[in-house]
């Protein structure tokens, strides 16, 4: 094969490679977009799902107005599971704030208020923090809000 011949294929496999890549980026990005915040908490988050439950949360999460969820990772939350329900409500709520904020948005030395009346604040080191704790997986945009996925669970 000439060498313009394997520069052209070469060329042409790498658009087709990308291509089918935006594509599947674009796909996912639909999906999410159709998606409320506790339908994509059920696909994979039974933990999260069980204390959201727990705490009454979820009407909140499955409506149309906007949220925000700091979620903990499953590991830290099992901690959670045997306590008594007002303290999961205190616990749940203080990790959901009103209206959607991605992490551009979370200003540094910015106070929100979570959902069980306690300041959230924020602060950029060498990554966002969420009163101290850092954000792991941000933005993952869904049609009533955003989640970020966070390192541990918030102290109440």
């Amino acid at each position: 094969m000439r060498p313009s011949n394997f520069s052209f294929l070469f060329t042409l496999f790498a658009f087709l490679f990308t291509n089918i890549n935006l594509q599947a980026q674009d796909l996912a990005s639909a999906e999410t977009a159709r998606t409320t915040m506790i339908e994509h908490i059920m696909k994979g988050r039974p933990v999260l799902v069980n204390l959201l439950t727990t705490a009454g949360l979820v009407p909140a999460l499955s409506g149309d107005s906007p949220y925000t969820l700091f979620a903990p990772p499953e590991s830290e939350l099992k901690a959670l599971q045997n306590e008594p329900a007002d303290r999961i409500r205190m616990v749940m709520a203080g990790h959901i704030v009103k209206g959607k904020y991605n992490e551009k948005d979370l200003k540094d030395g910015a106070k929100l208020e979570a959902l069980n009346g306690e300041t959230i604040t924020i602060c950029h080191k060498k990554s966002t923090l969420v009163n101290g704790v850092s954000i792991a997986k941000p933005d993952t945009e869904l049609k009533n809000g955003v989640i970020h996925g966070i390192s541990s669970t918030l102290a109440y």
